[in-house]
């Protein structure tokens, strides 16, 4: 699919049709292709403006963000395609008027071919009218009955990411390229999103949703049924739904509700960093190695197979299992332990306290005064950013026994790689490595014994 995304004006009326009002306007067209085209028969005539119907490619039309207009629902909308003379040249219009029940009317303009007025109020409209000496049906490349490609019209952009909406009926949405997002409805619907990276969302649902992207199948809050295919991510309602993965790297949010999250057979990821948009403002707990969540809603989520884990923008914790695994603290002063395994643990901004536990982990403390602690049979981890003197990281080493003092460290326990990297050993197996900071740049307010 492509979407096209067309700028415009919006005009305003009163009570006696009288200009009150002028905005910017926008359209997004989600077409086949982009080089879809359409079509109109003209069906009559409203003081010399050519009324039509259109016939042509595309799935769904949005004016200034509405919901989803089809084709039928779009012949409705009164739309108009008309040529004028003006004082700086002869432009084509497509024009919409719009009238909705118990408010005042609005028409929204988009220019397919020709100069564009430049218009920021009424006054500036009104010139731009009284400068207009000819109104008519437009003929050549622009005429009815000609096949016009969508992306004709002036200062369209086109995209292959496309935002589906769908209708209360049985639809059928394909992707294509691009990272696609699909927003459900009623009906039996497909959700194709082809290439890409491409999200399903029940996020506006009225009660819990059953997705299981392995099966290819959802149950909607309707009980309706849907297919999905080449989904990679799923986004579930404020109720308590349950959302399993596929064997590709899924990303799933449960948002409110006691959800049931299961990341299916590949490297998944469990997301809480949208739940404040929902009103979830809370830090969120995240334990795999018990496979339970606390979300920003104060529920609690029922977690497996999850190999990554994004939290919030508030105080997180996160607790890793005996896998290696990926934690991401996002804002907030965050409190992360790996557990076992080889892990990848990235704080974020705020003042972090990470312990990556057993394996070789690579740590990243992020923006913030960040404490990494070491204790046991660490492994040989790698702090990526680890910031000397200013920044008051901590570096806590007052579990491992071996090493007593900042005097001690520097004699027995610390030297430079290859790449001038410092290294510290316990001398039992363990090793820290700091990237880009040389044993010069360390002193004993760097670490806590």
């Amino acid at each position: 699919m492509t979407t096209f995304n067309v700028p415009g004006v919006r005009l305003y009326f009163d009570d006696e049709g009288e200009s009150v009002n002028l905005a910017s306007a926008s359209a997004r067209i989600i077409t086949p292709s982009e080089t879809s085209t359409f079509s109109y028969t003209v069906t009559g005539f409203d003081d010399g403006v050519p009324q039509i119907t259109l016939d042509g490619d595309f799935f769904e039309i949005h004016l200034d963000g509405s919901p989803t207009t089809t084709l039928e629902d779009f012949s409705e909308l009164q739309p108009f395609i008309v040529e004028i003379d003006w004082s700086r040249g002869t432009s084509v219009v497509f024009g919409i008027n719009i009238e909705p029940f118990g408010q005042n009317d609005s028409e929204l303009y988009f220019i397919l071919d020709g100069p564009a007025p430049e218009v920021d109020d009424v006054d500036d409209w009104e010139d731009f009218d009284n400068s207009i000496t000819a109104i008519r049906t437009p003929t050549g490349d622009f005429a009815p009955g000609v096949d016009i490609a969508w992306n004709s019209f002036i200062e369209q952009t086109n995209t292959e990411e496309d935002d589906f909406s769908g209708t209360d009926g049985d639809d059928l949405l394909i992707g294509g390229r691009g990272d696609d997002y699909f927003r459900t409805s009623e009906g039996d619907d497909t959700f194709s999103g082809g290439n890409g990276f491409d999200q399903v969302t029940y996020g506006n649902a009225s009660s819990g949703v059953v997705v299981d992207l392995g099966a290819q199948t959802a149950t909607d809050d309707f009980g309706d049924t849907d297919t999905l295919r080449s989904i990679e991510m799923v986004r579930g309602s404020a109720y308590d739904d349950d959302l399993t993965g596929d064997r590709k790297a899924n990303h799933i949010r449960g948002l409110a509700g006691d959800d049931t999250l299961d990341g299916g057979r590949g490297t998944d990821l469990v997301r809480y960093d949208r739940d404040a948009r929902y009103g979830g403002e809370d830090g969120v707990t995240v334990n795999l190695k018990k496979g339970f969540a606390i979300d920003g809603f104060g529920d609690r989520d029922t977690l497996s197979r999850f190999e990554r884990v994004m939290g919030s923008d508030s105080k997180d914790k996160f607790i890793g299992s005996r896998k290696g695994e990926e934690f991401q603290g996002l804002n907030g002063h965050d409190v992360i332990d790996g557990g076992g395994g080889d892990d990848e643990i990235y704080g974020g901004y705020g003042n972090d306290k990470i312990t990556g536990g057993s394996g070789d982990d690579m740590l990243s403390g992020g923006s913030g005064a960040d404490r990494f602690i070491f204790k046991g049979n660490f492994g040989d981890d790698e702090i990526t950013d680890f910031s000397t003197g200013g920044r008051k990281e901590k570096i806590d080493l007052s579990s491992i026994r071996e090493i007593k003092s900042f005097r001690d460290l520097k004699r027995n326990h610390v030297e430079e790689n290859d790449d001038g990297d410092v290294v510290i050993h316990d001398n039992d197996g363990n090793s820290i490595t700091l990237l880009d900071v040389s044993i010069s740049d360390l002193s004993g307010n760097d670490f806590i014994f």
